[in-house]
């Protein structure tokens, strides 16, 4: 009876070892199978008959059972491990999918935290801006505006004077090629100079160019994308437009502070400021420079004859002539009443006492024409120079003061050196 039992179940349980892991399968197959085989082989040799038959029948069961159990294992085993090979792909890909979102937000926030860092400094430029009473105080925020809002350190910001044309009020840079005149687009565009990419941003309002950009392309913004440079400074620079308005106010106030109105020329005031500017020059620098009074001829008489009007006439156009006849580099103030005073920086004596002389001709040629009166007039020139007359203003305009009067004292319509006395 043992053999119906015992060989069958060996024999079976050396062919379910083939179901588990390799490791496994060691431990069931080789003692199965072994002994499966070695009661098989006695039950072959010592039973007869129908009991052979017998066993052999419960053998052939048994083996066919496991078989059928087997394969039906194995089989049910394949489609488990495909279905968690689908699941663990599923997952790998959900996974995948997961950190591209991630990445795609942490992307998304870096741009939104870039942006809200831009606004916060850009509200701080306007601010600033907003609160500030004089040029000096609005400069910095300008600077700000442009090297850490927009990212440009080197630049050139140009605003509208009165008279429409582009005055340089500030700049970070050396050696940068300026600006061409802008065209009447309103939108910024590129240009290349010297082998340096420029970017030209006009600001306007209202249509009207009130003020332009000119930004440099430094070494370390050149793999920054030119187009986002480009919008990024468009839109910071519509949140400066009114601070540029307000610093053409304050320009404006300045320039009007600084000149006469009757004569546009600069006031006594900012003439003696700048003659003591230049003395330090000329001291530092060990140059010369020279200055000349220059007073109308009997002006009371113009006054008492054709009236204070004709008079201020008289004196409006002297500006002018004053103006047109020397340099920009040379300074034109009114000294007071009739009297001009004019600062030649780093001039030769003998060149001012013939720009002295030009100037007394142009005046007596020049015709002053008030209603039907046609007014002439004379003046008288004193001239000094530096370092020789005067080591200071006072001493300076002293010596300049007396040889005008010199020139009265000879006649009046002439020119007198100082030397000369």
């Amino acid at each position: 009876m043992i053999f119906f039992l015992v060989i069958p179940a060996a024999v079976a349980v050396g062919i379910l070892g083939f179901a588990f892991p390799a490791r496994q399968k060691m431990v069931w197959i080789v003692p199965g199978v072994l002994a499966g085989l070695g009661l098989a082989g006695a039950g072959l040799v010592f039973l007869e008959g129908s009991a052979l038959s017998a066993f052999l029948a419960a053998l052939a069961v048994d083996v066919i059972g496991m078989a059928a159990f087997l394969f039906g294992f194995k089989r049910s085993k394949t489609a488990g491990m495909a279905s968690w090979l689908r699941r663990a792909e599923e997952l790998q890909n959900s996974v995948r999918a997961e950190e591209e979102d991630g990445a795609s937000l942490k992307k998304e926030f870096d741009a939104l935290e870039d942006e809200t860092a831009r606004s916060v400094r850009t509200y701080r430029v306007v601010k600033g801006l907003g609160e500030a009473l004089n040029w000096e105080e609005m400069a910095p925020h300008m600077d700000y505006a442009v090297q850490q809002c927009m990212g440009f350190r080197d630049y050139c910001l140009y605003l509208m004077d009165d008279s429409s044309a582009l005055q340089k009020i500030l700049f970070r840079g050396a050696k940068m090629v300026e600006a061409s005149a802008p065209g009447n687009s309103a939108a910024s565009s590129w240009h290349v100079k010297n082998n340096e990419t420029y970017l030209e941003l006009p600001i306007r309002r209202a249509g009207n160019l009130i003020a332009l950009l000119w930004l440099r392309i430094s070494p370390y913004m050149a793999e920054q994308s030119k187009e986002k440079l480009q919008t990024q400074s468009e839109e910071i620079s519509e949140e400066l437009v009114m601070g540029l308005e307000k610093a053409r106010l304050f320009s404006s106030l300045e320039r009007l502070s600084r000149l006469d109105g009757l004569t546009g020329v600069h006031r006594r005031k900012v003439f003696d400021d700048r003659l003591s500017e230049e003395i330090r020059r000329a001291k530092a620098f060990r140059t010369v420079f020279s200055i000349l009074i220059c007073d109308l001829d009997h002006f009371k008489s113009v006054n008492d004859t054709h009236g204070h009007q004709a008079g201020d006439e008289v004196l409006s156009r002297m500006g002018r002539v004053l103006q047109e006849s020397v340099y920009e580099t040379d300074f034109v103030a009114r000294y007071g009443g009739e009297e001009f005073v004019v600062l030649f920086p780093q001039a030769d004596p003998a060149g001012v006492r013939k720009k002295a002389e030009s100037i007394r001709r142009r005046i007596e040629a020049e015709k002053f024409t008030f209603g039907w009166n046609e007014i002439r007039v004379t003046a008288s020139i004193g001239i000094a120079h530096y370092p020789v007359d005067g080591a200071d203003g006072a001493a300076l305009v002293a010596a300049a003061d007396k040889a005008l009067y010199r020139a009265k004292d000879a006649g009046r319509n002439r020119v007198v050196d100082s030397s000369q006395i």
